[in-house]
């Protein structure tokens, strides 16, 4: 009776999550164009070495990862800001949004910047990005930013 009860638990809380996990937002492309102009904007906060915008920006629990393998959270990353130079970036514009439930989605895109820490020389990165992004309270949060060099 108890394993009945369990497994008939099991395949409601199941049914309940592929159902909520297939949900589509209405209209992805409008998705895309919503996560890109947030995308380019943090971007645009790095090279300006805006505080306050990243703080906007970044979930709290925020993680960013590298091509070179440095990692951050939002407060260090934050904090980084001061010693870190960006040069120039440029966005590939064949982006996708890859929509995981109607409030998760990942932006795919390739990325070209030169950056360096002040007083460095600039090095240039090619990279594929994946910028998983979470929707609370009704407004988009970068969560997860993690890049792949391209050789």
């Amino acid at each position: 009776m108890i394993e009945r009860r369990l497994m008939i638990g099991a395949a409601l809380g199941f049914a309940a999550w592929s159902s909520r996990a297939s949900a589509q937002p209405a209209d992805p492309a409008a998705l895309l164009v919503t996560l890109m102009a947030l995308e380019k904007g943090s971007w645009q906060f790095v090279k300006d070495s805006n505080v306050a915008g990243m703080q906007n920006y970044l979930a709290d629990d925020a993680l960013l990862i590298f091509a070179e393998g440095t990692r951050y959270g939002k407060a260090a990353f934050v904090k980084s800001l001061a010693d870190f130079r960006l040069d120039s970036f440029t966005i590939d514009p064949t982006a996708e949004v890859k929509i995981w439930t109607p409030d998760v989605a990942t932006l795919l895109y390739r990325l070209t910047y030169t950056t360096a820490m002040k007083n460095a020389k600039a090095v240039t990165f090619k990279v594929v990005s994946a910028s998983t992004y979470v929707r609370r309270d009704g407004k988009w949060w970068s969560v997860l930013y993690q890049e792949t060099p391209i050789p």
